[in-house]
C-alpha cells in the first residue's frame, strides 16, 4: 500500500516465507534508528488503516534488516594503490537501482585504465574515475529523483505511482498485458 510519504509491500517468497518491505522519509534518520524498528514503524505506519500494525507489532527485531537508504559522495575513489568500486565508492541507492551494473562496468574500465596506462598507476586511476563519474553522477540524481516512486512526497507522485496498476485493470489493457505475458 502506498500513501504520501510512505510504502509497504508484503511479498510471497515461496516456501512458506514472506518479507515485507516497509519505506518512509523522515528528518532525522539516526533518530529513527536509535528507536528500533518495532517503534519506528509503529510511529511511522500508525492506526488500523495501514492494516500494517499487527505485523510490526509481532515482529521479530533479530530477523529484521532496519537502516536507512543513502548515497555516498566522495572526491576520491583511490588513494595510492587502495581503490574503492561499486557501493563503498558511490553507493547510488536502492532507489537508484543499476548499482550492480555500475559496480561490474567500473571494474571493467578500472583494467581497461590499468591497461591502457602500465607503470602509471595514478594516470590510470585518475582516467577510470573520469571515466565515471558523469554516469554515477547521473545514478545518483536518478536515485535522489525516484524516492518519489517509493515515498510519494504529494498527491500527484501517488497517482504516478499507482496509475499503471490502475491501467491494469482497465479491460482492454488487462487483455493486452495477458497476450502479453502468455507471449
Amino acid at each position: 500500500m502506498c500513501y504520501i510519504g510512505r510504502t509497504f509491500t508484503i511479498a510471497d517468497l515461496g516456501g512458506g516465507r514472506v518479507a515485507a518491505y516497509f519505506i518512509y522519509g523522515c528528518q532525522d534518520p539516526g533518530a529513527e534508528l536509535a528507536l528500533g524498528p518495532r517503534r519506528a514503524l509503529l510511529r511511522a505506519f500508525p492506526g488500523q488503516r495501514w492494516g500494517a500494525t499487527d505485523l510490526i507489532g509481532g515482529l521479530d527485531e533479530d530477523a529484521v534488516y532496519f537502516d536507512s537508504v543513502a548515497q555516498i559522495v566522495m572526491d576520491r575513489w583511490s588513494r595510492g594503490r587502495v581503490v574503492l568500486v561499486g557501493d563503498a565508492a558511490w553507493c547510488v541507492s536502492l532507489f537508484a537501482g543499476y548499482g550492480s551494473s555500475l559496480a561490474v562496468g567500473s571494474a571493467d574500465l578500472l583494467a581497461t585504465s590499468l591497461e591502457a596506462h602500465p607503470g602509471d598507476l595514478g594516470v590510470a586511476l585518475e582516467a577510470w574515475e573520469a571515466g565515471l563519474r558523469a554516469e554515477v553522477a547521473d545514478r545518483r540524481r536518478r536515485g535522489r529523483a525516484n524516492t518519489g516512486v517509493h515515498a510519494p512526497r504529494n498527491r500527484l507522485e501517488l497517482a504516478l505511482h499507482e496509475l499503471p496498476l490502475r491501467l491494469a485493470a482497465v479491460p482492454p489493457v488487462t487483455h493486452l498485458l495477458r497476450r502479453h505475458l502468455a507471449a
